[in-house]
């Protein structure tokens, strides 16, 4: 069971108003499985998960890895780097690829390499 994911469900229902009844029609899972699953009697399954990220709006790879039915991200201690490669990894390609010619300008202007030399 994972305490990670109890607590940011918790979190994610008291933010929306939602009860317990609400995520699980919205996720189309039954509402034991929601109350088991915040109350740590229950251990989320990938079905489960992507149900509920579906309903919440999140990646099914963030909740996967809140239920540690995928392995944590090695390395990343920076919130705002793993929500870039969070949205990074769930849009289209060409969506990465505006993402990365827009790192690569901001990257070039804070060296300085933006400015003309006139």
């Amino acid at each position: 069971m994972s305490d990670v994911l109890s607590g940011w469900l918790s979190k994610k229902l008291e933010q929306r108003g939602w009860s317990h009844s609400e995520l699980a029609r919205r996720a189309s899972v039954s509402q034991a499985a929601v109350s088991g699953t915040i109350s740590g009697d229950r251990k989320a399954g990938a079905d489960f998960c992507i149900k509920v990220a579906q309903a919440l709006g999140e990646s099914p790879e963030k909740v996967l890895r809140l239920a540690e039915i995928l392995p944590p991200i090695p390395d990343i201690e920076d919130s705002t780097l793993l929500e870039l490669l969070e949205i990074a990894r769930n849009v289209s390609a060409e969506g990465r690829q505006e993402i990365l010619n827009f790192a690569r300008f901001r990257y070039q202007q804070e060296r300085g390499e933006g400015e003309s030399g006139a």
